[in-house]
């Protein structure tokens, strides 16, 4: 069962999705075709009970080709490189307001990762990291059982965008990973799951050309971040 992780865990693990991409990238025709690079836990939950960064993924951040820079993370809260993307993610759910942040992959690239690997996988859908940028929404105080993030790389086609983080996401949870495809919160949505306990799950949502990825204790938590996206 995955751990729930706090907000300072959420970068760092989403930080590990572009450092820990080492020996992992494919060629850009097996990319494009949903070959996403092995990230071990790229995307671990990003909400929960307040934990140490250094818990996200142990043996992602111990294999990754350079360290996460812990001390520059409080910053990333902060930042708004992407003030459309955050507009994608919701201002609140469940009447409860939830914290919104932006960042350029070139950006987080900078900061420490394996830029050779991230641009192999963008160039494999006819892209540049230029194009790139995520956005988190969360609960601090985790009130909500989840929180959300949002991966867009500007004029992607769904499919292989989709097909990408879905092959990260099913690496995270492990061996016995499985994918299914559901309705939760009036979205459809793949739900790649690797047993029934908290975090076990993840909901992800291709709208255009962003990916949105759910981390929630449950399906009902999951399903109100996606009734929330506007």
């Amino acid at each position: 069962m995955k751990r729930s992780l706090g907000p300072m865990a959420l970068v760092a693990t989403v930080m590990v999705f572009f450092v820990g991409c080492s020996g992992g990238a494919a060629a850009p025709s097996s990319v494009a075709a949903s070959a996403a690079p092995s990230t071990g836990a790229a995307l671990s939950s990003p909400v929960g009970p307040s934990s140490a960064a250094a818990t996200a993924s142990p043996a992602a951040i111990a294999s990754a080709s350079s360290p996460v820079s812990l001390p520059s993370l409080p910053a990333i809260f902060s930042s708004h490189a992407d003030p459309a993307l955050e507009a994608q993610l919701p201002a609140e759910v469940s009447g409860t307001a939830v914290q919104r942040y932006s960042i350029s992959f070139s950006d987080l690239l900078d900061a420490g990762g394996d830029r050779a690997s991230i641009d192999a996988f963008l160039q494999g859908i006819g892209k540049t990291e230029a194009d790139g940028s995520f956005a988190a929404a969360f609960d601090p105080g985790n009130a909500l059982g989840g929180g959300i993030f949002a991966f867009k790389v500007r004029g992607a086609d769904t499919a292989p965008l989709l097909a990408g983080i879905v092959s990260v996401e099913q690496s995270d949870l492990g061996s016995g990973a499985t994918t299914r495809q559901g309705t939760v919160g009036g979205k459809s949505v793949t739900i790649v799951s690797v047993g029934t306990g908290v975090n076990d799950t993840e909901w992800i949502h291709g709208r255009g050309d962003i990916v949105f990825v759910v981390h929630a204790d449950d399906e009902t938590h999951a399903a109100a971040f996606l009734q929330a996206l506007p």
